[in-house]
């Protein structure tokens, strides 16, 4: 007769690994789609009556809600044969293969920054806009690879950092009148022509 091994982890401790797995991976996938959602919301506003601004706000808004679709069934497996299914499970498993065939995100960037250029300048504001665009790609990575956030952040510091940087030097350099003399002028583009060598010595493979 042989000893049945008897399991010292407490009864609700599997259940608890599970929440918190399940709330780990609702995290990220949530953030993305608030931030795909408030990228729309702030390059539409002020928004434009018909024509060019409305297409684009509607595209942007078909990307981020069908790539947010995606990461909240990405845990949905497909069958290898779903020949023998009934008529609505194929339309399901169609739907399915859609959504995880096209790059809703970079369709919604590429949607966002056009509703954006449909806007008078206005340099601030649209470098607020690529630090959310660059948060909601980043996000959208992580809640697809499951990778862990903070050493996901720990490894791009330097060039998120530095992406920072030539954004708020990119908005600075655009709100410059390009006949305006003076001192400053002429340290801006100094500072700005330093961030653009330092940023291709960094992401240049040595």
């Amino acid at each position: 007769m042989t000893d049945t091994p008897v399991s010292t982890e407490p009864p609700g401790h599997a259940a608890a690994t599970r929440r918190s797995g399940i709330m780990s991976a609702a995290g990220p996938r949530l953030a993305a789609l608030l931030l795909g959602a408030a990228s729309v919301a702030w390059s539409a506003a002020p928004l434009g009556h018909g024509g060019w601004p409305t297409i684009a706000l509607l595209a942007a808004i078909i990307a981020v809600t069908a790539g947010g679709l995606r990461l909240a069934l990405a845990d949905i497996p497909e069958p290898d044969d779903s020949y023998l299914q009934p008529g609505y499970v194929r339309a399901w498993l169609s739907f399915l293969a859609l959504l995880r065939t096209l790059a809703w995100e970079e369709i919604a960037v590429a949607a966002v920054l056009w509703l954006e250029v449909q806007h008078p300048a206005r340099p601030w504001h649209t470098a607020a806009l690529g630090a959310a665009l660059t948060a909601y790609l980043l996000i959208t990575h992580i809640a697809e690879s499951g990778a862990d956030p903070a050493r996901t952040l720990r490894r791009h510091a330097k060039l998120l950092a530095l992406g920072a940087c030539l954004l708020a030097l990119g908005a600075g350099f655009a709100m410059i009148p390009a006949a305006a003399p003076g001192a400053g002028a002429a340290l801006l583009r100094v500072l700005a022509a330093a961030a653009v060598i330092a940023a291709a010595a960094l992401v240049i493979p040595a």
